[in-house]
């Protein structure tokens, strides 16, 4: 478990915190919020999530007109495999500082294979590059890629605090990595902004992005004129799903955040969340 792997430096990022959030207090901007005359989508979103078995946090973002949607946005959940969202952040910081290269060379240590792995490309003892395991870690969710990675920007630490260095001040570890939907919308805002590293570095996340394999929640019922840019995350009884969707006319960010469910209901429910939020801004 991560919680097992980084306890002993948990005691240690008190002296980096406060530094960090007084260096990139400019990063962070509050998320547009909807014009209350026009409630439709939010109250049918309401509407349809009230009275399911798992709680959900819903954050939706039109950058094309400026219209919200937020329920249960500052609610915590169990971030999942979310937490690679801010590892693929330090790693393209890490090549832009010039201290990594996409074709610097990783090798898969047994410890990044004990949190098991849906990719079934890496062993132990096994050398990839930064760039492919990028790849692995954001499209199929390698979770032995993203504990290599981590390593290689530096450790857990780098990763716990990238969350506040970027103003997600809600973004915490305790036993496992917390975050909101408002925290990763706000991830999502300052990538679709070319605000995270630099103008080029944000492209390349935005494409790794697009490549996501997993597509039962966000891009599921939606039709081919949409693309989606997206990170999903799972554990026992949490489905996540958190993207940048752009239509004819329209470009919109979506997280879709659900625990202590059923999976079963989660992941047709943020389908259903996602189609609702694209008729409304692109049907």
């Amino acid at each position: 478990m991560i919680a097992t792997t980084i306890a002993r430096t948990v005691l240690v990022l008190a002296l980096f915190v406060g530094s960090l959030t007084s260096a990139f207090a400019g990063v962070a901007e509050a998320l547009p919020r909807s014009d209350p005359a026009r409630p439709t989508l939010q109250k049918g979103l309401e509407a349809y999530v009230d009275g399911l078995d798992a709680s959900y946090g819903v954050a939706v973002v039109n950058l094309t007109d400026g219209r919200s949607v937020f329920i249960n946005d500052t609610d915590s959940f169990p971030t999942a495999s979310l937490y690679k969202l801010l590892v693929m952040y330090r790693v393209f910081q890490s090549v832009d500082n010039g201290d990594l290269s996409l074709d610097d060379q990783l090798t898969i240590q047994p410890d990044d294979l004990r949190a098991g792995d849906p990719d079934v490309a890496f062993a132990a003892g096994d050398t990839t590059t930064i760039g492919y395991a990028l790849d692995r870690m954001i499209t199929v969710s390698s979770n032995a890629a993203a504990y290599a990675l981590v390593r290689a920007v530096g450790g857990w630490y780098r990763v716990i605090t990238a969350a506040d260095a970027l103003g997600m001040s809600d973004t915490v570890f305790t036993d496992d990595f917390w975050s909101t939907p408002n925290d990763i919308a706000h991830f999502l805002h300052l990538l679709a902004s070319h605000s995270l590293v630099s103008p080029s570095a944000s492209d390349q996340m935005m494409d790794l992005l697009l490549n996501q394999q997993v597509s039962d929640r966000i891009p599921s019922l939606l039709p081919a004129d949409a693309t989606v840019a997206h990170k999903t995350g799972e554990l026992p009884g949490v489905r996540h799903d958190a993207g940048i969707v752009r239509c004819p006319g329209a470009e919109y960010i979506i997280v879709t955040m659900s625990r202590e469910g059923d999976p079963a209901e989660e992941v047709p429910v943020e389908a259903r969340i996602s189609r609702m939020v694209y008729d409304e801004y692109c049907g």
